[in-house]
């Protein structure tokens, strides 16, 4: 009796993991076919891994908000900083975040410090990436911030 008791509840529980384990699993393909997108300048590929409210943030309070507003930055910074690529050295699901670390890799522009990446979810779509760099370094919301700010 102890055995059927035992066959029957390790089911339960291993179902109740599982989706768990296939979101994150979920969430860190999102995570990498984002990065993959941005390095291949593919922004429609870009734009269906977002929410349409999505939101990028830094360390300092700057801000990209909406879709449109983030691949129209991103386009704008890739014009200036030149041909940077996205390198992502780990990718960590925690709960229903993904974190990365990782860097920009490039030549001709003072892009590469590290960088780390925490991405937030709305069921399969990335919602919000919060992103924090050393000593100071541009980030895509400061970047868009002050073009605003020149643009006005």
């Amino acid at each position: 009796m102890t055995g059927a008791i035992s066959v029957r509840i390790a089911p339960v529980m291993f179902s109740a993991i599982l989706p768990s384990t296939r979101e994150r699993r979920r969430h860190m393909r999102a995570v990498t076919a984002i990065g993959d997108a941005i390095n291949r300048r593919d922004w429609d590929a870009a734009r269906s891994l977002i929410t349409p409210d999505f939101t990028m943030a830094d360390q300092f309070g700057n801000e990209v908000v909406g879709a449109e507003e983030f691949l129209s930055s991103l386009l704008d910074f890739y014009k200036v900083a030149g041909d940077p690529k996205l390198v992502f050295d780990s990718i960590d699901p925690n709960r229903e975040e993904v974190l990365v670390r990782g860097h920009l890799e490039d030549t001709t522009s003072n892009v590469r410090s590290a960088t780390m990446w925490r991405f937030l979810f709305e069921g399969p779509l990335i919602s919000r990436i919060e992103v924090t760099r050393a000593n100071n370094e541009m980030t895509l919301p400061r970047f868009a911030t002050a073009r605003r700010a020149t643009a006005n």
